[in-house]
């Protein structure tokens, strides 16, 4: 039994921002459509805030079985490692035999943010100005997404460490900004990427037309940004049924009765044309993001095709 390891490096060297956005497109159009098998996520809690998780789906049913497993830890901050860590396994669509071994890692980042300006293009197509808040590998990762789908807006960084923000807005043609309430009043577009267990913004500083993402909020107790704020939005979700067991905000909101679950509107069904946002009141829009398998089936089916046509990676024998 042969399989295909590929690490961080192989898969950076295939997995651009502009595959990645192609990939995700095809995973949220195949969802919407029916066409992939998506069971539902398993998530593991463990200790300090820790949780691991399991994403596993087809982008068809007659395609390879992909399974991504790995562990959120936001205390490795302090022990200097990222608090995110995955692997990705991809099984032979006849057979069921292990066709490959993929850095999650290198993955998850790319498809997180194709999946998040995805659905920006959507919802928000002409925002000049896009506000990212952190500075991990999820921030940077939003940054270089939106430079392909909304390049000729301004981006602006903000993170609780000054230094690292400045840092990171260098690397990515971006502003810090140290003055985090005025940067969302005057943004078009602001990403959430922190994995805060409470809100890290203020309801009271969205204006109306402003578009608001998250894509920390991927568990029950994870809150980074108001409850109320989505009593006054349209609300998106990547998927809609994860998103209502999952979303920590989206399942304060509809178990308080302040938001009505049929009124929100997930991306396959937008890319579909099956739904389409009310935007009557004129207030935000919320897109929350949990993460589906079928954006880590997607992605690697992109990148093992890559691979194995241009030889990246490792041959391993398992037998």
């Amino acid at each position: 039994m042969t399989v295909r390891i590929l690490s961080a490096t192989d898969v950076r060297s295939i997995f651009t921002p502009e595959l990645a956005l192609e990939s995700q497109r095809e995973a949220f159009t195949r969802l919407g459509a029916g066409e992939a098998v998506q069971p539902p996520r398993l998530l593991v809690p463990g200790p300090d805030e820790s949780v691991s998780f399991c994403y596993s789906s087809r982008i068809a049913r007659d395609a390879p079985a992909v399974s991504k497993f790995g562990s959120v830890n936001p205390s490795n901050a302090a022990r200097g490692l990222g608090a995110v860590h995955s692997v990705i396994t991809v099984l032979d669509a006849e057979t069921g035999a292990p066709r490959a071994i993929i850095n999650g890692d290198s993955v998850t980042g790319l498809r997180t943010s194709a999946a998040t300006t995805l659905a920006m293009q959507q919802v928000a197509p002409d925002a000049r100005s896009v506000l990212v808040v952190g500075t991990g590998a999820q921030a940077r990762a939003h940054l270089a997404a939106f430079a392909v789908t909304h390049p000729d807006a301004d981006r602006r960084v903000f993170g609780r460490n000054a230094a690292a923000a400045s840092e990171l807005a260098a690397e990515h043609g971006a502003t810090a900004t140290a003055d985090l309430e005025e940067a969302v009043r005057t943004a078009d577009i602001v990403v959430l990427c922190t994995s805060s267990l409470t809100p890290v913004i203020e309801d009271a500083w969205v204006a109306d037309g402003t578009t608001v993402a998250s894509v920390g909020s991927f568990a029950p107790d994870r809150v980074e940004l108001p409850p109320s704020l989505l009593s006054r939005s349209t609300v998106v979700v990547d998927y809609r049924p994860s998103a209502l067991t999952d979303s920590g905000p989206v399942v304060e909101a509809v178990a308080s009765g302040s938001v009505d679950a049929d009124r929100i509107v997930d991306l396959g069904s937008l890319l579909t044309g099956s739904a389409s946002l009310d935007r009557r009141s004129g207030g935000p829009v919320t897109y929350l993001s949990v993460g589906v398998g079928i954006q880590d089936a997607a992605a690697a089916g992109v990148i093992l095709t890559a691979a194995e046509e241009r030889g990246v990676g490792i041959l391993a024998d398992l037998d």
